[in-house]
């Protein structure tokens, strides 16, 4: 039985190291993508060898205690070992010595702190909000160095120039959220009733994957988050077919989805700008479709946009994504094709 336990705890140990030697995991913070996530890797480094220096050292006294003041056979059961108790001199030690080396760490801690949160000059100007359980953006107007004349609306996704310095204003309505993508910075808690700056910036155009790393509820496993670095082309791209209001279908299946998206209740939650720009006041928080098939997923990116089927089954059953706030009455198959064109002409 004793042998059993023995071989699970190392099972378990096995498995927890193997866990953390994954090759290319998209969101490991030993490889940063950015000026900012660097600067964390390079605080990070020394202050992970003094962490292990003070580990020895702690260690070492505990198991060196263990061993040489050990209970022996040939010891006086009712004779207690010298004590320590009272000593000024080791109380002082113990008390100075790790308010020295938290001292140190401060010292070099404290103005990245300040650097990570600082507003870049000349940087794109992005607002976030934490929603449930979905990410929000927007991107002001007159942001004309960056080809923004118009106010850019859109979520769980967002997009940046890459090489540029990025400023985000964040909030939520809600709960505490914490947005993070770990190749680009570290973690920024976003708490309702207060306003949060945090700055991102990639050396290169990709992908980099990202969470909400605050428990926010139900489904705050399911928040996801990408940070899409373009080229200066991509990201001319980007721009302007962001600002290019989508066009009415006028026939077939997706004039049908059309009004089927307001028929059904959609256009309550849910704005498309130049269609649908209104929502009902008591709507709960639902992301702007204006442009949805620009992006590569949905429902805090957990759904690809790329694969219908996982577009058309979240039509029939939204709460397939726990915690979800979607409400949808019961929809024929015709009903899901029909929406599932109109929508595929949001892009």
């Amino acid at each position: 039985m004793v042998r059993r336990g023995r071989l699970t705890l190392l099972g378990l140990v096995v498995a927890l190291v193997a866990g953390g030697c994954a090759r290319d995991a998209p969101q490991d913070v030993l490889e940063p993508a950015g000026p900012l996530a660097e600067t964390l890797d390079n605080l990070f480094m020394p202050i992970f060898w003094v962490a292990v220096a003070v580990f020895v050292l702690v260690e070492g006294l505990i198991v060196y205690a263990v061993v040489r003041y050990r209970r022996r056979r040939d010891d006086n059961d009712d004779e207690l070992p010298v004590q320590f108790h009272g000593s000024t001199k080791l109380e002082i030690s113990w008390t100075i010595l790790p308010a020295l080396v938290l001292g140190l760490v401060a010292v070099f801690t404290i103005p990245v702190v300040f650097t990570l949160s600082a507003e870049p000059a000349n940087a794109l100007q992005v607002s976030v909000t934490g929603q449930k359980f979905w990410w929000g953006y927007q991107y002001p107007e007159g942001q004309s160095e960056f080809g923004i004349e118009e106010p850019i609306v859109t979520a769980n996704e967002l997009h940046i120039p890459a090489g540029q310095p990025v400023f985000l204003t964040l909030t939520s309505p809600d709960v505490i959220h914490s947005f993070w993508t770990p190749r680009l910075n570290g973690k920024q808690d976003v708490v309702p009733g207060r306003t949060h700056t945090w700055s991102l910036e990639a050396y290169e155009p990709g992908v980099y994957s990202g969470q909400c790393a605050e428990f926010c509820g139900t489904s705050h496993a399911n928040m996801r988050l990408k940070v899409v670095a373009h080229d200066q082309a991509g990201w001319e791209d980007w721009v302007e077919g962001m600002q290019r209001p989508p066009q009415k279908p006028l026939s077939g299946l997706a004039a049908q989805g059309f009004e089927l998206f307001s028929q059904k209740g959609c256009a309550g939650c849910h704005q498309v700008q130049g269609s649908f720009e209104s929502v009902a006041a008591d709507s709960p928080p639902a992301p702007d479709l204006t442009h949805l098939f620009s992006r590569d997923c949905f429902a805090g990116c957990i759904y690809d946009l790329d694969d219908r089927n996982e577009l058309e089954a979240w039509l029939r059953d939204p709460q397939r994504k726990a915690g979800s706030l979607m409400v949808i009455g019961e929809l024929t198959e015709d009903e899901i094709d029909a929406l599932y064109s109109y929508l595929e002409t949001l892009e």
